[in-house]
């Protein structure tokens, strides 16, 4: 039993602590024993494809870390372009403004002025064929 240093379970089976031969192992033991290195075999086959996704995704990460990169580059020169035309449109307005208040004369007189003229060529064809006639 457990004197001589080992016994199996229950002092049946091979000695434990018997350095002088193998420990022997009953079918189902090595039935149970096979089955978890089975297991732990498809656990380190699951583990790897886990890694290779990670991988993946890590080269996926920075292929769009570096297109928005890119395009933060290109975002910034629109916005330049944009904040350059904006300067532009108001110089513009500023002209035209300046412009109008020199001529002194608001849009809503343009309609009198063309009135005008339509009523001079008007009295003028009349004229015109009064003398003619």
């Amino acid at each position: 039993s457990n004197q001589d240093g080992g016994g199996g379970r229950n002092g049946r089976g091979s000695k434990w602590g018997d350095n002088s031969s193998a420990v022997a192992m009953t079918d189902g033991q090595r039935q149970k024993l096979q089955m978890i290195q089975d297991r732990d075999a498809e656990f380190d086959q699951q583990i790897d494809e886990i890694g290779e996704g990670i991988q993946d995704l890590a080269e996926i990460a920075q292929m769009q870390s570096e297109e928005v990169q890119r395009q933060n580059v290109m975002l910034e020169q629109v916005s330049n372009r944009i904040d350059n035309v904006n300067e532009h449109v108001q110089n513009v307005n500023a002209k035209m403004k300046d412009k109008l208040n020199e001529v002194g004369r608001s849009s809503d007189k343009l309609c009198v002025d063309i009135m005008c003229i339509l009523v001079a060529v008007g009295i003028a064809a009349v004229f015109y064929n009064m003398l003619k006639a």
